[in-house]
């Protein structure tokens, strides 16, 4: 019985000291101080990711400097004429047994500008300052499935700068095809030095 009475003290100062231990927060500053770190190690994590963006933005930068410089240095001359746009089509196209229908051109743009907010005359402008142009080409032509995705990747592989927009196509029955390409060729502008 001196055991048992013994265990029952035991068990009743645990127990007080339990309550002692959560009626003080002990457990609560515990789980607080645990809740805190892992926060900390988040913010932490969060802030050393939008340092290194930040890094290799300004090193972008500097390299887009750098490279600006270089095309500078060389004085590259190019420009982008219709009639080079055309022949270079209509070998690829004959190429692949296609018969171009029509081909149109949009007028030459600033890459990557808001065109619309400009007046004529400020396009003119940011078009002969700006280091880069393009020209939106829209194509049109009938053909068989396979040349036409065979026209597709001459086109995508080309030396000249080129990128597939947009491909609408059409098909018909015993695999022909009538294709709409919108296609954006790139070009540095002419210096005027």
């Amino acid at each position: 019985m001196i055991i048992n009475y013994t265990r029952r003290i035991l068990i009743f100062i645990a127990v007080v000291g339990l309550i002692a231990l959560f009626a003080v927060g002990i457990p609560n500053n515990l789980l607080l101080k645990l809740t805190a770190a892992e926060e900390y190690n988040n913010i932490h994590s969060e802030y050393e990711n939008m340092y290194q963006n930040l890094n290799m933005k300004s090193i972008y930068e500097e390299n887009q400097i750098y490279l600006l410089n270089k095309i500078n240095e060389l004085n590259i001359d190019t420009e982008i004429l219709q009639d080079k746009i055309i022949n270079g089509l209509s070998k690829l196209s004959r190429k692949n047994n296609i018969q171009l229908g029509n081909i149109k051109f949009s007028e030459p743009m600033p890459i990557s500008e808001d065109n619309s907010k400009y007046s004529k005359e400020e396009w003119f402008e940011s078009l002969q300052e700006n280091s880069a142009i393009c020209m939106k080409v829209n194509v049109d032509f009938d053909s068989d499935f396979d040349d036409m995705l065979i026209f597709i990747d001459n086109i995508k592989n080309s030396s000249t700068e080129i990128s597939v927009i947009d491909i609408n196509i059409l098909m018909s029955d015993n695999q022909k095809t009538h294709t709409v390409l919108n296609l954006m060729f790139y070009a540095l502008p002419i210096n005027s030095r």
